[in-house]
């Protein structure tokens, strides 16, 4: 990197972080813990490594939560056609979603205020529009 790239990473980084730990500060929760929920509530089932590659978590650690929300009642396991019997579907349950709800409503409140009121429309749309394609390409080449 030149020194102005370097000086624009060190922004973007500084910024991202000053952003990340005010959302988790108003939301008050683990974002490993929430995030695992959130995807489920989009998605009728959903295989446990499916569930690892969308939440960007390793597949042990969902494992592990998976397994705490089994226990609570948040997911229930699904049966599948699936021809490979190892792999372990699980689908939300609505105890799930109404624990998952209040966290995601407070998210949703903590980015209007620190992101989408702070941007205009236009650059709002283009930063997510950025991270939309950085995230497909890296997608696309380690894929």
């Amino acid at each position: 990197m030149n020194d102005r790239q370097r000086e624009l990473w060190q922004q973007f980084v500084g910024g991202g972080w000053v952003l990340y730990r005010a959302v988790f500060r108003e939301i008050d929760q683990s974002s490993a813990d929430w995030r695992l929920l959130e995807v489920l509530s989009y998605g009728a089932q959903m295989r446990i490594s499916d569930l690892a590659e969308a939440t960007q978590i390793g597949l042990s650690t969902v494992s592990r939560q998976v397994s705490r929300f089994l226990d609570r009642g948040f997911v229930e396991r699904v049966d599948s056609d699936d021809v490979d019997a190892r792999q372990k579907w699980v689908r939300i349950t609505d105890v799930g979603r109404q624990e998952v709800a209040p966290i995601l409503e407070a998210r949703d409140r903590a980015v209007r205020r620190l992101i989408i009121d702070r941007l205009s429309a236009v650059e709002f749309e283009q930063l997510c529009g950025l991270f939309g394609t950085l995230g497909q390409r890296i997608a696309e080449d380690e894929g």
